[in-house]
């Protein structure tokens, strides 16, 4: 029998396409996995060969994967290191070529290292600190000068390095904070398309306003809301974007809401001075997710004829906080006409409240209701929120607590819904 699964580490048209005729055709098991990056161009497999193969073809993301959980960086340096131990064992054979710096012609270092068909490794060797003395008429020196002298300079050189390292790292930090939300951002530049919509109900021949739910798809919650749509009347519809099943949910989907960092609040009160790599690619991956939402609801309007001034974002827990985030930060055109949210989970609010600055000035009413028991938005982070609403002088929010509630959306919360909406939604 032929293999079913084909891992493509080069990711070429040609790789692409050998590993699908390789694999065993006629079968819904069979994929093909690409997480190589190639030579950045396309993949390019014509219509024939998929339909006659009729598998899976797959992309993974080494990057996201590893930055995703604290778990998986540990994974990967574990690999890296068996491979060390492999190498210098002599069990492990790369094919090396090395080059001298100062000696060797680097241009041929990097023609070499250029050229996708030689596959040896090409390493560069740079003098050490005692032959830079040598080399630039400071030698001459005893052996004992060499042995005292080398430490202290090695520490003198060193320390700036490490210092100039990690400005370097903050500098391209807060370049990539600076842009997110911004026309200039990545998300900006490379949207990855609207959210499915999973259930339109309501008046959806002639409304005079929008309901936008976005919440986590669960069954609870799904089927609250699907029955709730009857009960909107003729003057609005309802739509349920599913952020869920959009391709840039991984990383806050995977964010664990028991974690001990979310249920004492610190998870929350981190600031640009101390996020870390997967901080920086949750807020973009919150970006994308608001961008996409954006892209949907203004299909959906364009469809019914109406503005952005019709609807009322709604939501429950990481989908109200996609909402929250795509409001405030100006990834939506206009003012909406007000928001209910149910125990929002926001990353990192402090963050938000630096985009106050962009804010629409058309007024807005904002509700939060929270769950008296809900161990996963503690009242710090609760206060943290209601200072942030502060800094955006246009909208007016006003929180509430449903009693006895966890983290969940029900009976109690769909009634709480109904009655704010009907002061909310435009007549």
């Amino acid at each position: 029998m032929l293999p079913k699964l084909a891992l493509d580490g080069e990711a070429t048209k040609d790789s692409a396409e050998q590993l699908i005729h390789c694999l065993q055709a006629g079968d819904k098991d069979s994929q093909c996995v690409v997480y190589g990056y190639g030579v950045a161009q396309p993949i390019e497999i014509s219509p024939p060969l998929l339909s006659a193969w009729s598998g899976t073809l797959l992309g993974f993301s080494l990057n996201r994967w590893v930055h995703a959980l604290s778990a998986n960086s540990k994974k990967m340096m574990a690999v890296v290191e068996n491979i060390t131990k492999l190498v210098r064992a002599n069990k492990f054979t790369l094919d090396t070529v090395l080059y001298k710096v100062g000696e060797d012609a680097i241009t041929d270092a990097f023609s070499r290292s250029a050229d996708a068909s030689d596959s040896s490794q090409v390493v560069l060797i740079f003098p050490t600190l005692q032959e830079e003395i040598q080399n630039s008429g400071g030698g001459g020196g005893s052996d004992d000068y060499a042995r005292e002298s080398k430490p202290a300079a090695g520490s003198r050189v060193q320390q700036p390095a490490k210092s100039k390292e990690d400005e370097e790292r903050e500098r391209l930090k807060a370049e990539w904070l600076n842009l997110l939300f911004t026309n200039q951002s990545v998300a900006a530049q490379s949207p990855e398309g609207p959210m499915p919509v999973t259930f339109e109900g309501g008046d959806m021949a002639s409304p005079q306003s929008l309901l936008v739910w976005l919440g986590d798809d669960t069954s609870s919650e799904t089927s609250l809301i699907q029955s709730f749509a009857s009960t909107l009347g003729g003057a609005a519809s309802l739509v349920c974007p599913s952020w869920m099943q959009h391709p840039a949910n991984e990383g806050f989907a995977e964010l664990s809401l028991s974690a001990p960092e979310v249920v004492e609040g610190s998870w929350y009160m981190r600031d640009r001075s101390s996020f870390e790599n997967e901080d920086l690619d949750q807020l973009h991956d919150i970006e994308l997710l608001g961008r996409a939402l954006v892209e949907t609801v203004e299909g959906q309007l364009s469809k019914l004829g109406l503005t952005w001034s019709n609807v009322v974002l709604s939501g429950f827990g990481k989908g109200a906080g996609i909402a929250i985030y795509a409001s405030l930060s100006k990834l939506i055109p206009q003012q909406v006409a007000g928001c209910v949210f149910f125990n929002p989970i926001i990353p990192f609010p402090g963050f938000l409240a630096e985009q106050a600055p962009t804010r629409h000035t058309k007024p807005m009413n904002m509700f939060t209701i929270w769950g008296s028991r809900d161990r996963s938005t503690p009242g710090t982070y609760r206060q943290l929120v209601q200072q942030t609403m502060k800094k955006f002088p246009e909208i007016t929010c006003t929180p509430d607590t449903l009693p006895d509630n966890d983290h969940s959306f029900n009976d109690k919360s769909l009634s709480v819904m109904s009655s704010m909406l009907s002061a909310l939604l435009p007549r």
